[in-house]
């Protein structure tokens, strides 16, 4: 079950909005490169595995992640997303459950999903927050 804590070396959490859950707002797969993500990720492109799980849930995944610059042809551009490959348990988002992503300490990166109502849930974080 998801629900032991993991001990993150770093982190940050969102609420999630419509246009990062629904399909029919928008089937990108992807988040924002703001700076909280800037600081886990750097600004090199990146390419791992991740542990997808729901809190509280049996629901768990390893699923594909890229980090990478959208305009990396444009030096003076730069537009930083995290893509992350369809998976069982982003399917079961929805719009106002929490994601925390970071790194444990033993460097394996986790992505949580706090469902709305749930124990854990840290209510509305409009923006990127570090943990």
């Amino acid at each position: 079950m998801a629900n032991d804590a993991i001990n993150f070396r770093s982190s940050c959490i969102k609420t999630l909005s419509a246009v990062e859950v629904r399909p029919d707002r928008s089937n990108q797969h992807e988040f924002n490169g703001v700076q909280a993500l800037k600081n886990l990720f750097g600004l090199e492109r990146v390419s791992s595995e991740a542990r997808f799980s729901i809190r509280g849930e049996s629901v768990e995944c390893i699923s594909g992640v890229t980090w990478y610059d959208a305009r990396e042809a444009h030096p003076s551009r730069s537009e930083h997303r995290l893509y992350f490959q369809t998976n069982n348990v982003m399917a079961q988002a929805q719009e106002g459950d929490n994601i925390v992503i970071g790194f444990g300490r033993d460097n394996s990166l986790q992505f949580v999903l706090i469902k709305n109502g749930s124990q854990g849930h840290s209510g509305r974080i409009q923006n990127w927050l570090e943990e």
